[in-house]
């Protein structure tokens, strides 16, 4: 009898159902593959944040954490909300009349009265408005302080090169440390659009789009110093939505789900989300415990994605580490993520309803993993599978975990069952189960088949979780008929 082995999960989400990095699977969610030790088990879940739910009427795009220890949320039609401790409530302080809050940063600057203090700058389409941080929200707004050339879509700002810099539709727009307002900062060619920009050592590094149905993204840079821009390097995307540093500057470039890396030398594409689309908004991405996070939008595979390593020896790795308290992986939206008093936090939209969520820290989400596609090297001969072995670390109380597979690519998961009959491996303290393959591939022969998948789902209690050391699975070689 040969055994089929799987053991050892930090190579993630597979770039091909059959292949990929060592320890790589096919998809899953809600899974630590970070851990101290290298087994398989549950990540905290999500939760909706204090009052989020009534409060929060609209997709909040920008989280700021201000430097008062406050956070500020910046909503699709014009709202502002504030959140003033990791245990405080929402509460709404601000309604822009103007609408959509496209872009929104603290910078420190000169008030006009040689005192340097920060404010809350925020952008509607053709608008820019602040506030000083330790201003009266019912009295001390600068309403409609500068006008911008205008752009529908973002306005997205960072504190670059000593500058605050604001994506202006084929402009930047600047205010600068004395608290002066420059509309063109620098001047791209016509058509295109700004849309993210991060601050990288001496350069500003800006990525544009030429629209919605112009597969061309465009990375650019500069110093501030030179006249115009310095470099600018094609992507053959539809625009540059995201730009993260984390072990390397990461992009996210157009709606398939394109996953780069440059350094402004040499451009690569490194990954692919699952699914057919994929995309993040400007907003949507932040760094927690050194990892780059990045909430997926457009896919039937949604949610909240980590793609890195977190030491040297592991490999970079994709995977589904967070799906939001509403429970969905399509057709719903992520607006932004940040991390506020080391919590990750996590603003979404699913139809009419709005929420932000936090890591819950006291409970473990429902996992799933869904290994690669295994034929043993031999997809021409026919095998009989017939056992799954289960190796963990002892079950803690009122945990447990459901084993499932597939023969030939079946349209449905077939459902393993233990010597005993019983669906679930449940039994505390046990460290160890067999399952049975009894349905699936051929009807007269049970389990045969040329090609072969596992999945498993582990089912947490509190903060309790399955630890999986390994799963094999028993088959035979039944010939080539």
């Amino acid at each position: 009898m040969n055994a089929y082995r799987i053991q050892g999960f930090r190579g993630g989400i597979a770039d091909d159902p059959y292949q990929g990095v060592r320890e790589s699977f096919r998809f899953g969610y809600g899974l630590n593959i970070r851990g101290d030790e290298n087994t398989l088990k549950c990540n905290q879940r999500l939760k909706e944040d204090v009052d989020s739910d009534t409060v929060v009427t609209d997709l909040i795009l920008f989280f700021v954490p201000a430097s008062n220890g406050n956070l500020y949320g910046f909503g699709d039609t014009g709202r502002i909300y504030r959140k003033q401790s990791g245990s405080g409530a929402w509460e709404l302080v601000y309604t822009d009349s103007n609408g959509a809050i496209i872009g929104a940063a603290e910078y420190t600057n000169n008030d006009g009265s040689d005192n340097y203090v920060p404010y809350l700058y925020w952008a509607t389409e053709t608008k820019l408005s602040r506030i000083k941080l330790s201003g009266d929200w019912s009295t001390d707004v600068e309403h409609d302080w500068q006008s911008l050339d205008g752009d529908p879509s973002w306005h997205t700002m960072s504190e670059a090169l000593g500058v605050l810099l604001i994506c202006d539709s084929k402009d930047l727009a600047m205010v600068d440390y004395e608290g002066g307002f420059n509309l063109d900062a620098i001047d791209l060619p016509l058509g295109h659009r700004n849309k993210c920009l991060f601050g990288l050592d001496q350069l500003v590094i800006f990525g544009s789009t030429k629209g919605d149905k112009v597969e061309e993204g465009w990375l650019w840079t500069w110093d501030k110093i030179q006249p115009s821009w310095i470099q600018r390097r094609m992507v053959a995307e539809r625009g540059i939505n995201a730009l993260l540093q984390g072990e390397f500057l990461l992009i996210q470039a157009g709606v398939r789900g394109g996953l780069y890396f440059w350094d402004t030398s040499s451009l690569l594409r490194i990954k692919k989300l699952p699914g057919e689309y994929g995309w993040v908004n400007p907003g949507g991405v932040t760094i927690m415990g050194g990892l780059p996070l990045l909430g997926v939008n457009g896919s039937d595979k949604c949610g909240i994605y980590s793609y890195g390593r977190l030491n040297k020896n592991d490999p970079y790795s994709l995977n589904l580490e967070y799906i939001p308290s509403h429970g969905l992986l399509e057709n719903v939206l992520i607006g932004a993520l940040t991390m506020y008093e080391d919590k990750l936090l996590c603003s979404w939209k699913n139809d009419s309803d709005f929420g932000v969520d936090i890591i819950d820290l006291n409970n473990k989400a429902e996992a799933r993993y869904e290994g690669l596609v295994f034929d043993g090297g031999e997809s021409f001969t026919q095998k009989g599978f017939r056992h799954i072995k289960l190796v963990t670390k002892p079950l803690p109380q009122d945990c447990s975990i459901e084993v499932f597979f597939k023969v030939n690519q079946q349209a449905e998961w077939q459902k393993a069952t233990m010597q005993d009959g019983s669906e679930l491996f449940d039994k505390e303290g046990i460290s160890k189960a067999i399952f049975t393959i009894e349905t699936g591939g051929d009807e007269e022969d049970p389990g045969a088949g040329e090609e072969y998948e596992l999945a498993m789902s582990l089912h947490p209690n509190g903060n309790n979780t399955p630890e999986i050391i390994s799963a094999t699975t028993y088959f035979d070689p039944l010939g080539i008929l």
